[in-house]
């Protein structure tokens, strides 16, 4: 007699082999923005070098990916649709939504809204979007770290592989955060990311091998294996960094030497976003 878990295992059996059911036209300004980002990197020649690819799985994925710069996802779909041919659908926090005009342009784009409380209407999206083919791409760490280090990671990502049998691939992002991140962007008046800087600005992505959570104990234990193994992709990309890890540099993690905050620093500063209502609890996956 099949069981519900044999039948859940046929049924992704079957989703990982049929084609995904995409209407012509579908998610234009996807393609446009794409296009769009493809141009601007030629404009400023900017050099995304990556690895790690030839141990991803072709196919349906969810990439949880680190979280350094606020357009770390850039490089990411644009190296995704160059190697795979193939569109992300992006998990982007509440933020963003509380502009209409954002929040519009996202949707348009594929992106799904993280918002309300784990088991929430994100994570049914985000598994009926791997239900009709699609691939994910999410920041498990919910927000930037300024230690420029993997913070803990939410349990989504994990929750999603597990229910859906789609291998959990970590990626490692660096140098995008030198150009904008939390505290250092092109507006700021001190040390930190400007528009001259995104001149020949190399961009390093590291594609790690498929997460185990086999054995994991519950999703918390899973979700500290998924971020071990997004550090471990995040240093190898950062030790392979063209401009290499300068000493006291504001850009490069503490733990390299670099000026950037400790972990137990930025801890304290996620401290007080927390109270100041920046980092809600319920708006993470």
């Amino acid at each position: 007699m099949a069981t519900p878990r044999d039948a859940r295992t046929a049924s992704t059996a079957n989703r990982l082999r049929r084609p995904r059911a995409l209407q012509p036209g579908s998610l234009w300004l996807y393609d446009t923005a794409r296009r769009a980002f493809t141009g601007l990197q030629g404009l400023f020649r900017v050099d995304v070098i990556t690895s790690g690819l030839d141990a991803v799985p072709h196919g349906q994925v969810v990439l949880a990916i680190t979280h350094f710069g606020y357009l770390d996802f850039v490089p990411v779909a644009l190296t995704w649709w160059e190697q795979r041919r193939d569109r992300l659908r992006f998990l982007v926090g509440p933020r963003p939504y509380r502009s209409r005009l954002f929040g519009a342009v996202i949707t348009a784009c594929g992106g799904l809204a993280v918002v309300g409380q784990p088991g929430h209407a994100s994570l049914s999206a985000s598994l009926a979007a791997l239900d009709a083919g699609w691939s994910i791409a999410l920041f498990p760490e919910a927000g930037v770290s300024r230690s420029f280090t993997v913070r803990r990671c939410h349990t989504g990502a994990v929750r999603m592989a597990r229910e859906t049998g789609v291998p959990l691939i970590p990626v490692g992002v660096w140098g995008g955060h030198r150009i904008m991140t939390r505290g250092h962007d092109v507006m700021s008046k001190r040390g930190g990311g400007s528009l001259a800087g995104l001149l020949r600005a190399p961009i390093r992505i590291h594609f790690g091998n498929p997460v185990d959570l086999s054995g994991s104990a519950d999703a918390d234990d899973a979700a500290r294996r998924l971020q071990a193994a997004m550090q471990d992709a995040a240093d190898v990309a950062a030790r392979d960094f063209a401009l290499g890890l300068p000493a006291r540099a504001w850009w490069v993690p503490a733990k390299f030497g670099g000026g950037a905050p400790t972990e137990a620093e930025r801890d304290i500063w996620d401290a007080r976003d927390a109270v100041n209502g920046l980092r809600p609890d319920r708006d993470k996956m």
